[in-house]
C-alpha cells in the first residue's frame, strides 16, 4: 500500500512507549487510556537511537528534512 522499505512499529500493549517515556495517562480526559506521544526514532543497525523527536502536541509534524537527515547518516 505505502511501499515502506523498512519495518514499523506497532506497540499495542504500550510496552515500547512507556520504556521511551513517550506516553500520556488518562489521554484526552479517559481514565485509564494510556496513548504515545507523537515522536520519531531513527535506531542504527545495532538498535542505538540516532535521533530522537517528541512533540507534546499531537497536531506538531517533526522536521522530516532532519529525519532525512539521520537517515542518511546511517
Amino acid at each position: 500500500m505505502n511501499h515502506l522499505t523498512f519495518p514499523i512499529l506497532s506497540d499495542f500493549t504500550r510496552e515500547t512507549i512507556r520504556k521511551y517515556n513517550i506516553f500520556h495517562d488518562d489521554f484526552a480526559g479517559l481514565k485509564g487510556y494510556t496513548a504515545a506521544k507523537r515522536s520519531v526514532f531513527v535506531l542504527d543497525r545495532n538498535g542505538v537511537v540516532r535521533y530522537k523527536w517528541v512533540s507534546e502536541d499531537p497536531g506538531k509534524e517533526p522536521d522530516y528534512a532532519a529525519i532525512k537527515e539521520a537517515l542518511g547518516k546511517l
